[in-house]
């Protein structure tokens, strides 16, 4: 039976572990013999602070690296001490072929060093293999460091996310003062042709994400679809973000109603921003995005694969976007954040 977050918090805390500085180390995929040295490393970074649960409870990575939930790489000195940890681990999307790149983070005294990138240069190799199809990333808006890392994996942008998250998230590395917008980046390298149901007012932009992206894919003019029912969404949560993402798993006649009551409890809750990810491979997206927009959703993106279809990003602030702090690295990139800031410049400022 593994530790609770409580109890794994407090052991990591007693040991008191004081990490070794400028020893020789290799890259390797995770052993359950690392779990330890990762939660260690976590700690040291992060403090208590780190969302996830899993990384400070070694029995519970263990079990997610041996069903293959996360496939961690890590650098891992001669003394068996963890120093820096990447993964592709599955997430919010539905589709378990689409995994996400992240949880990198290295010791202060091997940032200097290789580790970091010899290792996501091995976790790289995973892409195409063991049902790993593709992957996608939220690269930091408050620097351009992690945006030329995603370039470095050949991933490409394809959505921004303004705000996202809260300062508290950064804060052990000083590296935030407000809330932080990400910028995401996809790369798919199996996927077979797809129809995509395009809603007429992001037509434009749809073409421009997909140009680069070497997929194939059919762009279907908007028809009006009868939606039947009651209408159902899927909600997760994410409170230590204010964060919700929401997911229309059946259209139907009262969805209107339950966007309605979906933002009136989340307000409640003094939540920064909710977000519906529709997916385009179903003939009634379009009507959808037109009653997300008419209830003030704008654009965000295109998030290929994210159903097994294309997801379209709509997204609704309830504290300032700040686009004019988003430090974005390439043109493409500051391309999709004009878009993005556009749809809401018209969207919010006339009702201001």
């Amino acid at each position: 039976m593994s530790l609770d977050r409580n109890e794994a918090l407090k052991r990591l805390a007693r040991e008191q572990w004081a990490p070794s500085e400028e020893e020789v180390f290799t890259v390797d995929y995770f052993r359950p013999s690392d779990a330890p040295g990762v939660a260690r490393l976590f700690y040291t970074i992060y403090g208590e602070g780190y969302p996830v649960d899993t990384y400070y409870i070694p029995e519970r990575l263990i079990e997610e690296n041996r069903r293959g939930a996360i496939r961690s790489v890590v650098a891992r000195t001669s003394s068996g001490d963890i120093v820096s940890h990447v993964a592709l681990y599955r997430s919010s999307p539905p589709n378990p072929n689409l995994y996400e790149y992240g949880v990198g983070l290295t010791l202060p005294a091997y940032r200097s060093t290789m580790a970091f990138a010899r290792a996501n240069q091995l976790l790289i190799k995973l892409i195409g293999h063991d049902g790993i199809h593709g992957f996608y990333g939220e690269a930091v808006c408050n620097h351009v460091i992690t945006q030329k890392l995603s370039r470095q994996t050949r991933a490409i942008e394809t959505a921004l996310q303004p705000a996202l998250m809260p300062p508290d998230a950064y804060e052990t590395k000083q590296s935030a003062t407000g809330r932080v917008g990400c910028l995401v980046f996809f790369r798919v390298v199996r996927d077979i042709h797809r129809a995509l149901h395009v809603p007429d007012r992001y037509e434009k932009e749809i073409r421009f994400i997909l140009d680069g992206l070497h997929l194939n894919r059919e762009l279907i003019s908007r028809k009006t679809e009868q939606m039947d029912g009651c209408g159902e969404i899927d909600v997760k949560r994410f409170d230590f973000a204010g964060v919700a993402r929401c997911t229309i798993t059946a259209p139907g006649k009262e969805i209107e109603e339950k966007f309605a009551g979906v933002e009136r409890q989340l307000r409640s809750e003094n939540y920064a921003l909710i977000q519906f990810f529709i997916d385009l491979g179903k003939p009634w997206s379009c009507d959808v995005v037109e009653k997300l927009h008419s209830h003030g959703y704008c654009f965000g993106g295109l998030l290929p694969t994210w159903f097994g279809d294309d997801g379209l990003l709509m997204q609704k602030h309830f504290v300032d976007p700040d686009f004019d702090s988003l430090q974005i690295y390439s043109e493409r990139g500051r391309s999709i954040a004009a878009m993005v800031r556009r749809d809401w410049e018209q969207r919010v400022l006339p009702e201001g």
